[in-house]
């Protein structure tokens, strides 16, 4: 658990972990979700006291936070609690009725180090020893401001500072205007150095607010304090405090994949999801098929959290791991995801967190590895009791015939014995039902006959669609779509028409 001293914050400074552009905060406090804006936290100033965070707002009052109930990124914790966000909302443990000048976020210092926002000229005043005898005679590095009617931001523009925060390693700049907080790993030594990575936006040349609340976005960074290991961002904007904490790896968005489709982007809940990356486990790991037992939420020392949740793991390996999405996690939102993965000698390493987006419906069509679009893999059968044999070149599919595809990502409305699927454990129930799905076959519509989560499946759903007649090719492309959102494209072998 988090244990905020001294030896903590220079342990962390020491172990290598930074942070990386476009991470995702990895807990949020005030909100009981990170796409929630609540009554939450009009940030002004804050804290860190021990195991204590106070937060200020502008109502003239002052929130203390147990962060001892918040586990580090590195902590082996097998389970943060039922909740769809364990590591959201955290109810004060104290208040306490007293104003705070704002001009308190302006300031910070650790050990004989400072930096501190000119409130005149609005620069960043940089001591790097405030005890030497030099110390008076003025800053030993500035950061200036830029011409507030830049157009482009890079990673030495700086336009409307309002908080800084130093810690054993870093300085971090808080910059209203840019939406953003840069992240220096040292602090700088010479005039204007340009930071080291950036949160709040996906790079450094990005500048515009965010159309929506995410778990990587910041509104308006007032007040900022770091502990070594984690940056708290008060996000007066958005009402709450974002929690960055620094990682051994940077994983991307675009590493999470619809492992049918293998696109990023978003995802529906209950899709099966594939992370790229590199040192995600130390060896190949599958779990074992043996159901009807629930998939196991750590494979070879690796995990995957998903806003505090450990998801269910088909199998892992350097640079890929292979899991679930929970059918609980919120339809239209943004979670945040990051991996662990624990070494033989008991040491373990974390990525930073990636944002997730989740939407009602991401279909995706399983296929066999190439270009795209990639073979898709079908079946005949014109029944769904009798045997099905795939469709090949040499056993092509024909028009008017059914076929059946396998599908990810889908949006089950329903279940007629009102046994919804729960994410890592192999259906039981009764045939679900979806909202419409269309297909189509070169163009074509295609008639959608059934779509199915069969028994003993995770995640996988079956489609089964009548061809339409006088498609006079040797190959033909599908897609499927659902709640207006399509799926990938996929092509398979066809016996041309006589007609």
């Amino acid at each position: 658990m988090i244990r905020l001293t001294l030896t903590l914050v220079l342990a962390g400074a020491a172990y290598g972990a930074e942070f990386f552009s476009g991470q995702a905060a990895r807990a949020v406090l005030g909100q009981p979700s990170f796409s929630a804006r609540e009554t939450g936290l009009a940030v002004s100033a804050m804290s860190v006291e021990e195991s204590r965070l106070y937060v200020a707002d502008n109502s003239g009052r002052v929130s203390i936070f147990d962060l001892s109930r918040v586990p580090g990124p590195k902590d082996d914790v097998p389970h943060l609690g039922a909740d769809a966000c364990p590591l959201c909302g955290f109810a004060p443990v104290g208040s306490i009725s007293q104003s705070v000048a704002a001009g308190s976020r302006t300031v910070s210092a650790f050990g004989n180090r400072l930096a501190a926002i000119d409130a005149r000229t609005h620069r960043i005043l940089i001591w790097h020893d405030v005890s030497s005898a030099s110390a008076n005679a003025g800053p030993d590095v500035t950061l200036n401001v830029s011409d507030p009617g830049a157009v482009n931001a890079n990673e030495s523009t700086i336009i409307d500072p309002v908080s800084v925060a130093v810690d054993g390693a870093r300085l971090f700049v808080g910059d209203a205007a840019l939406h953003r907080v840069l992240v220096w790993k040292s602090l700088p030594t010479v005039e204007n150095q340009p930071a080291d990575a950036v949160l709040g936006q996906p790079d450094f040349n990005f500048h515009e607010p965010s159309d929506s609340l995410r778990s990587d976005t910041i509104s308006r960074p007032d007040a900022l304090v770091s502990d070594g290991v984690n940056l708290f961002v008060g996000d007066s904007h958005d009402r709450r405090v974002l929690l960055f904490s620094a990682a051994d790896a940077f994983l991307s968005s675009d590493s999470l994949l619809n492992s049918a489709s293998l696109t990023s982007g978003s995802f529906a809940p209950g899709t099966l999801l594939t992370i790229k990356g590199t040192a995600l486990a130390e060896a190949n790991v599958s779990a074992p098929d043996d159901r009807p037992a629930p998939l196991p939420t750590r494979l070879g020392g690796t995990e995957v959290f998903l806003d505090g949740v450990l998801l269910p793991l088909l199998s892992v390996s350097r640079t890929e791991v292979r899991a679930q999405l929970p059918y609980t996690a919120t339809s239209t939102g943004y979670g945040s995801l990051y991996v662990r993965s624990e070494r033989a000698d008991g040491s373990a390493s974390v990525t930073s967190p990636a944002s997730v987006a989740f939407v009602t419906a991401t279909p995706g069509i399983f296929a066999f590895a190439g270009p795209e679009p990639r073979p898709g893999i079908l079946l005949h059968g014109s029944d769904a009791n009798e045997g099905e044999s795939p469709v090949t070149a040499d056993a092509p599919a024909s028009s008017g015939e059914v076929v059946s595809l396998w599908v990810t990502g889908l949006h089950p409305v329903t279940s007629s014995s009102d046994q919804m699927p729960v994410a890592g454990v192999p259906y039981t129930g009764t045939e679900l039902s979806f909202t419409p799905i269309h297909a189509q076959v070169n163009g074509q519509p295609a008639d959608v006959i059934s779509t199915a989560l069969p028994q003993t499946s995770i995640g996988v759903y079956q489609v089964r669609l009548l061809l339409p007649r006088l498609i006079n090719r040797d190959k033909a492309e599908l897609a499927i779509a659902e709640d207006g959102y399509s799926s990938n494209v996929v092509t398979f072998s066809f016996q041309k028409s006589k007609l």
